[in-house]
C-alpha cells in the first residue's frame, strides 16, 4: 500500500490512533471511527463493547462453566439483534466464534488455577483482553495474510477519515508479529501474561508450528522481579526458572514452547560473562514476553545503555514472537519522540486500560494531592507535620477499627517515600537531590523525636487550627489539610490532647513508647538496607533502601553534623535484609524510603501515604508506576474496587481513609509533574476534596402499619431464622424426589458445533443420554470435588457438605438430570474427549448444586416467614443522616450545582431537579427523600449509594403518575408508600426466585388491604419467560397463601429496561404483561397506569 502524503499538520494523541485495538472493536460491529453514546451519554467505542458486562456481580462462571461475561455479551444487541445503524465494513465476530473463544479462555483459566488456592476470577477488562487475544491468534495463525489485508484495509479507512491528522503507515509483515497490553499499575497484568502464553500454545500446536520456535523468555527489569515472575508462574502450574542459574545444564537447553526461561533485560548484552549472556546465543527465535515493555523507549541519549537493552530484545524475536506489558506505553513513545516508536506501538496495542478508565470504573484506591504550601521553605517542618498526622491517622483507624474491615481486604499502612538510585563513587545531579531529598527527611524525623514539646505543639497547632494559623495555604489560598483529621479530632474531643496523640505515636508509629533519638543501621552485604530506630527498641520502625548504603549514610551524617541534628549511624552485623517482608502487614516497618527502581514491579498493596522525592526530568513512566503501587487495592471480597463502588451491604465509617492514597511532595516540581500525568490521563486532580452533606430524611412517620415479609425470630435469641446457621447441612448425594422428574437440563450440541470446524453442521435430532459406569471410571474425581468447593465458595454456601463418595452416588443415579450429547462423545478415543466428559460431568453438578441447595433454603425459609410491621430500625431504613457527595474541589461549576440542588431540596420544592450529572427528586410517596441518581462515569460520588438509571427513571415516572392522579386517588382512598428494597444481606429476597431481591417495595393501601407488590425495574437481555424472577409473579401466590393474612394482597412485577424487539421469547407483548411484565421504555407513557389498573382489578 503506498504511502499518502500526510494531508494535515494535527497530530493524533496516542489513545486515538490505536489501529489494531480500534479494528478489534469493529469485529463487533461497533464503528470506532462514529460517535456513540450509552444512556445518552457520549462514550468512547470500547466503553460501548463493554456495556453490557462491567456490572461486577457478572464476574465467575456460570453453571454451564462458561463466562457470564460470554452470556450477557452473546446476549446483547451486539449478537442479539442487527444495529441498522452498524455499518462497519469487513469480517464480524459470530455468536458461535464467541463461544469458541470462550471455551478456550474457561479451559485456560482452570489450567492456571489448578493450584491456586485461590482461583483467579476475572474482571471485565481481563476478559475482553484474552477475548482480544483469540481473535487475533485465531486469525494470525489461520489466516496470517488475511489478516494483513484486513487490518490495512482499517488503517486506510482510519487515515482517510482523519484526513486532517498525519497518517499512520500501513501494517507490514513484520508488525503482525508483537502484540502489546496496555493495562493499568494493579490490574492484573500477570495472570493475563500466563494465560496469553497458553493461548499462544494452543494455536501454535493447532496449527502444527509449536515447534518452529526455540524457547519461551520472559524479560524483566531486576531480579527480584524476576523471582517474584518464577513463583507466580509456579501457582498457575507453568514450568519456570532463572535463565542463567540453569546455564550449561539440563533447564539451559532450548525447550520451545514447555518452559519459560526468566531473565532479567539487564542480563542482554553483546558478548557471554559471568552475569551475562550474550544475545546472539539465543537466537532469533523465541517467544518472547516482556515485563514493563516501555523500558528502553527513552529516546534519550543519557539512556543509552536502556536503548541497547530494547534493541537486543528486539534480536531475541526477529522471526519469533512478542507479548509486551506495560501500563505506560503512551507515556513512553512521548517521551521517545520518535514517529517510529509511537507509530510501532499504535499498530501493536492489542488492548488500552489504562489508568483513567481503571479509577472510573472504581478500581483501586482513591487519592488525594497534598499540595505544596506557598511558602514552602518557613512551612516545611509543619508540612511535613501534618503529612506524619494524615499517615498516623490511617494506621490509627487500621489497628482501632480492624474488625469493621475484615471483609475488605485492607492491609497495614505504609509510608512510602520514592525517588531515583543513589549509586557508589561520585554522585551524579539527580542522585545528589535525591540524597539531599533523603537526608532532609532523616532530619525532620530526628527533629520530630528529639524535640517532643515542638512537635507536640505543631501537631496542636494542625489539629484545632486553620491554614492562616500554621501557613498551610497553596497558591490560592485554601487550606491544604481542611477536613483532613476527622478521625484524630474525634479523638480529642474524646479527652486526648496533643501530648497523648504524640506518645501514641511514638509507640504505634515508631515501635518504641519511650521515645529516643533516631539510630540509622547500615545492613552489611549487597541489599544496601538501612534500618531506622528509636533509643534503646530493636525494632526497627522504617527502611532506607536506594542504592549505595554507605555513600548514603556518609551524606547524611555530613548534613546532621552541619545542622547538629542528634542521631546515631552504626553498622550491623546482625540484621538481616528486611525489604523482603516489608510488603506484609506484619511487618514493623511503618516507613519506607526506596528507589524508584525497587518499586518497580513491586507486589505490595500496603503503601497509603507517599511522598514524591527525585525521579529525574521526563520520567512520566517513572511516576505513573509510582503512583500504580500506591493505589493497588484488595477491596470487598477481592473485587479490587473501593468500597463504595463495590456491592458490600454495608460500608463501614472511616474506611474512606484507609481506602485513599495520600500524594506529598519534597519539592514543587515534583508535585507539578504529577499534576500534569493526571491533567493528561483526563483525571481530577483531587488536591481539595469537597464533601457536601445533604440530609437524607426519613418522612414516614410510621404510623400506618406497613406490612413487610421477613423471617420469624427465634424464642432462644430473638434473632431472625437463618438458614445458613439454623438450617440441617445440605450435602451433595440426596436427590430429593422434586429432583427425581429431570430437573436439571443440559444441552451440549451448541458448544460441541462451536468446538468442530467452522461449517459443519450436527445432526438436528439430539441424543439424549447418561453417563453409565464405563464413562463414570474415566472422571477424576479429586478435580470435581476442588471445583464444587470452588463453586459452593464463590457462592458463600458454607453450609454444604461436598464429599466424593456424595459426588460418586450422585452422577450413578441418572434420574435428576436430562442430558444432550453426541452419543458418540461418550466413547472418547483421545484425552481430549475424556476432558470433555469430564466436563459435562462438572456441569451437571454445578447445577444439581444450584437446584439443590436453593431447594433446601427454601423448604427451610418458606415456612418461617411472617408479616411483620416495618419499623424505623429495618434494615431497609437507612440509618445515616446525610447523604455524602464527593467531588474534585476543583470543580467549581460542579460545586454550584450540587448547592444549588441542595437548596432547592431544603426548599421542599418537588419539581424533578438536574444540573450536569447529577439528579434528583423529593418524592413524598417515598419514606425517605431525598433520591439521586448520577450517571456512572461521572465527576461525584454519592454515598449512600444512588439509584441507577432505571431505578430512577420508575421513581421519577411514578411521582409524575401521583401528581397527575391526586385527586382520583383522594377520592378512591387509596393511599401508596414506595421503598427501595436493600441489596442481599439487608433488604427482603424471595428464594422462590432464586434469591431475587426486587428493587423496590410499593405498598397500595385501599379498603382496609395492603397490596404489597415488589417491582424490579431491569433489563431483561439476560433472563427468558422461564426465568424464576419472571415467573415468580406466579409463585408469590404460594407465599401469600401460606401466610394466610386476607388483610394483604402480594404481587409482583417485572419492569423491563429493555425493549420489546430486543427480546425473543416468542411472546406477544400483551402475552408477556399478563405475566406481569410490563415495558419501561416502549411504553413510558402507559407503563404505570398498566401497573395500577392490574392492581386495582385485584381489589374487592
Amino acid at each position: 500500500m503506498a504511502k499518502r502524503k500526510s494531508r494535515g499538520p494535527q497530530q493524533h494523541a496516542f489513545r486515538n490512533k490505536l489501529l489494531l485495538n480500534q479494528w478489534l472493536i469493529s469485529l463487533f460491529g461497533i464503528d470506532p471511527l462514529a460517535e456513540h453514546k450509552v444512556n445518552g451519554k457520549a462514550v468512547r467505542p470500547f466503553h460501548k463493547l463493554a456495556e453490557p458486562i462491567r456490572d461486577p456481580r457478572l464476574e465467575g462462571l456460570d453453571k454451564d462453566n462458561l463466562h457470564f461475561f460470554y452470556h450477557h455479551l452473546g446476549d446483547s444487541p451486539l449478537f442479539s439483534y442487527a444495529d441498522p445503524k452498524a455499518d462497519v465494513p469487513g469480517f464480524r465476530i459470530s455468536r458461535d466464534m464467541l463461544l469458541t473463544y470462550e471455551q478456550n479462555i474457561v479451559r485456560h483459566t482452570q489450567a492456571i488455577n489448578e493450584k491456586r488456592h485461590r482461583p483467579v476470577v476475572w474482571k471485565y477488562y481481563q476478559w475482553l483482553t484474552l477475548l482480544f487475544v483469540e481473535i487475533y491468534l485465531d486469525r494470525f495463525f489461520g489466516n496470517r495474510e488475511g489478516l494483513l489485508a484486513d487490518l490495512n484495509a482499517f488503517a486506510l479507512r482510519f487515515n482517510r477519515h482523519w484526513d486532517d491528522y498525519a497518517d499512520v503507515p500501513p501494517y507490514n509483515d513484520d508488525d503482525l508479529n508483537k502484540l502489546c497490553m496496555q493495562n493499568a499499575t494493579g490490574s492484573g497484568k500477570t495472570l493475563l501474561m500466563h494465560v496469553n502464553l497458553l493461548q499462544y500454545r494452543h494455536y501454535a500446536a493447532k496449527h502444527g508450528k509449536d515447534k518452529e520456535l526455540s524457547r519461551v523468555i520472559l524479560l524483566t527489569p531486576n531480579e527480584r522481579l524476576s523471582e517474584q515472575h518464577i513463583t507466580e508462574f509456579r501457582e498457575s502450574d507453568i514450568s519456570a526458572g532463572s535463565y542463567l542459574q540453569s546455564r550449561g545444564g539440563l533447564f539451559g537447553l532450548a525447550q520451545g514452547l514447555e518452559r519459560v526461561d526468566v531473565l532479567e533485560i539487564t542480563k542482554l548484552a553483546d558478548q557471554e560473562g559471568p552475569n551475562t549472556i550474550a544475545t546472539r546465543s539465543l537466537g532469533d527465535q523465541n517467544l518472547l514476553l516482556v515485563d514493563e515493555g516501555h523500558r528502553g523507549l527513552s529516546g534519550n541519549k543519557a539512556k543509552e545503555e536502556e536503548n541497547a537493552w530494547f534493541k537486543r530484545r528486539g534480536k531475541l524475536c526477529e522471526k519469533g514472537f512478542t507479548f509486551e506489558y506495560s501500563a505506560t506505553f503512551e507515556q513512553a513513545v512521548a517521551v521517545a519522540k520518535s514517529d517510529k516508536f509511537e507509530n510501532t506501538y499504535a499498530k501493536t496495542v492489542i488492548f488500552d486500560y489504562s489508568y483513567r478508565w481503571f479509577y472510573e470504573d472504581g478500581f483501586g484506591k482513591d487519592y488525594q494531592i497534598l499540595n505544596l504550601p506557598e511558602s514552602f521553605e518557613e512551612a516545611h517542618s509543619v508540612y511535613m507535620t501534618a503529612c506524619l498526622l494524615k499517615f498516623y491517622q490511617q494506621l490509627r483507624i487500621y489497628e482501632e477499627k480492624a474488625k469493621d474491615f475484615e471483609t475488605f481486604n485492607l492491609e497495614k499502612p505504609l509510608w512510602v517515600f520514592v525517588g531515583s538510585t543513589v549509586s557508589s563513587g561520585k554522585m551524579s545531579k539527580d542522585e545528589q537531590i535525591v540524597a539531599t531529598d533523603v537526608a532532609l527527611i532523616i532530619q525532620f524525623i530526628a527533629d520530630f523525636l528529639d524535640n517532643s514539646q515542638v512537635a507536640t505543639r505543631r501537631m496542636h497547632e494542625i489539629l484545632t487550627g486553620k491554614g492562616q494559623d500554621t501557613g498551610l495555604l497553596d497558591s490560592q489560598g485554601n487550606d491544604i489539610f481542611a477536613g483532613a483529621f476527622t478521625y484524630l479530632a474525634r479523638a480529642m474531643n474524646g479527652g486526648e490532647d496533643a501530648s497523648a496523640l504524640y506518645r501514641d505515636i511514638l509507640a504505634r508509629l515508631f515501635n518504641h513508647a519511650a521515645g529516643g533519638h533516631l539510630s540509622l543501621d547500615r545492613i552489611k552485604g549487597e541489599s544496601g538496607e538501612v534500618a531506622l530506630r528509636v533509643g534503646t527498641s530493636e525494632t526497627a520502625f522504617g527502611l532506607i533502601n536506594v542504592g549505595d548504603a554507605k555513600s548514603l549514610c556518609d551524606h547524611v551524617a555530613e548534613v546532621a553534623a552541619q545542622n547538629g541534628t542528634r542521631l546515631t549511624l552504626e553498622d550491623s552485623d546482625f540484621t538481616e535484609a528486611m525489604f523482603a517482608s516489608v510488603k506484609d502487614s506484619t511487618s514493623p516497618v511503618n516507613l519506607l524510603i526506596g528507589s524508584k527502581k525497587f518499586v518497580e514491579g513491586w507486589d505490595c498493596w500496603r503503601v497509603s501515604t507517599m511522598g514524591l522525592m527525585h525521579v529525574g526530568r521526563s520520567e512520566g513512566s517513572q511516576i505513573i508506576q509510582l503512583f500504580g503501587r500506591g493505589v493497588r487495592l484488595k477491596g470487598y471480597e477481592w473485587s479490587l474496587k473501593r468500597s463504595g463502588h463495590s456491592h458490600a451491604s454495608l460500608r463501614p465509617t472511616f474506611i474512606e481513609e484507609l481506602e485513599t492514597l495520600n500524594v506529598f511532595g519534597i519539592e514543587a516540581d515534583f508535585m507539578e509533574k504529577f499534576r500534569e500525568f493526571l491533567k493528561e490521563e483526563g483525571l481530577p486532580g483531587n488536591e481539595r476534596r469537597k464533601i457536601i452533606t445533604i440530609p437524607l430524611n426519613v418522612t414516614y412517620d410510621f404510623g400506618k402499619k406497613l406490612k413487610i415479609l421477613r423471617p420469624k425470630r427465634k424464642a432462644s435469641d430473638g434473632k431472625e431464622y437463618d438458614f445458613k446457621k439454623d438450617a440441617a447441612v445440605p450435602t451433595v448425594g440426596d436427590i430429593p424426589d422434586y429432583m427425581t422428574l429431570g430437573t436439571v437440563v443440559s444441552d451440549w450440541y451448541p458448544r460441541i458445533q462451536a468446538m468442530q470446524s467452522r461449517g459443519t453442521s450436527l445432526a438436528t435430532q439430539k441424543d439424549k443420554v447418561s453417563l453409565r459406569e464405563q464413562h463414570l471410571a474415566l472422571l477424576d474425581y479429586d478435580t470435581l470435588f476442588f471445583e464444587l468447593e470452588r463453586f459452593k465458595r464463590e457462592r458463600s454456601w458454607y453450609n454444604f457438605n461436598i464429599t466424593k463418595d456424595g459426588i460418586r452416588r450422585l452422577l450413578g443415579d441418572p434420574n435428576w438430570y436430562t442430558l444432550y450429547l453426541p452419543e458418540t462423545r461418550l466413547n472418547p478415543a483421545t484425552f481430549d474427549g475424556v476432558l470433555l466428559l469430564q466436563q459435562v460431568a462438572l456441569e451437571l453438578l454445578k447445577r444439581y448444586c444450584d437446584h439443590y441447595y436453593n431447594y433446601r433454603k427454601r423448604e427451610y425459609i418458606e415456612p418461617r416467614l411472617e408479616l411483620r410491621d416495618l419499623t424505623p430500625d429495618d434494615d431497609n431504613i437507612p440509618q445515616e443522616e446525610f447523604y455524602q457527595l464527593i467531588v474534585d474541589g476543583d470543580e467549581e461549576q460542579v460545586i454550584q450545582g450540587i448547592q444549588q440542588i441542595k437548596k432547592d431540596l431544603e426548599q421542599k420544592k418537588d419539581d424533578l431537579l438536574k444540573i450536569g450529572d447529577l439528579n434528583a427528586c423529593n418524592f413524598g410517596k417515598h419514606l425517605f427523600q431525598p433520591l439521586f441518581h448520577v450517571r456512572r462515569g461521572g465527576k461525584i460520588t454519592i454515598l449512600p449509594v444512588a439509584l441507577n438509571e432505571s431505578e430512577y427513571q420508575f421513581v421519577t415516572d411514578l411521582k409524575s403518575w401521583c401528581d397527575g392522579h391526586k385527586a382520583a386517588l383522594e377520592k378512591e382512598g387509596m393511599e401508596l408508600f414506595l421503598l427501595r428494597n436493600m441489596s442481599r444481606g439487608k433488604g427482603v429476597g424471595f428464594f422462590e426466585a432464586g434469591n431475587f431481591h426486587p428493587d423496590f417495595i410499593l405498598w397500595m393501601l385501599i379498603g382496609g388491604k395492603q397490596y404489597v407488590t415488589f417491582i424490579e425495574p431491569h433489563g431483561l437481555l439476560h433472563e427468558g419467560p422461564a426465568s424464576e424472577k419472571v415467573l415468580f409473579y406466579k409463585r408469590i401466590k404460594d407465599v401469600e397463601q401460606r401466610l394466610k393474612d386476607p388483610t394483604v394482597i402480594l404481587n409482583s412485577f417485572i419492569l423491563s429496561w429493555t425493549q420489546y424487539p430486543q427480546l425473543k421469547w416468542d411472546k406477544t407483548q400483551d402475552e408477556l404483561e399478563d405475566m406481569h411484565v410490563l415495558f419501561m421504555q416502549d411504553d413510558r407513557d402507559r407503563y404505570i397506569d398498566k401497573l395500577f389498573d392490574r392492581l386495582r382489578g385485584m381489589v374487592e
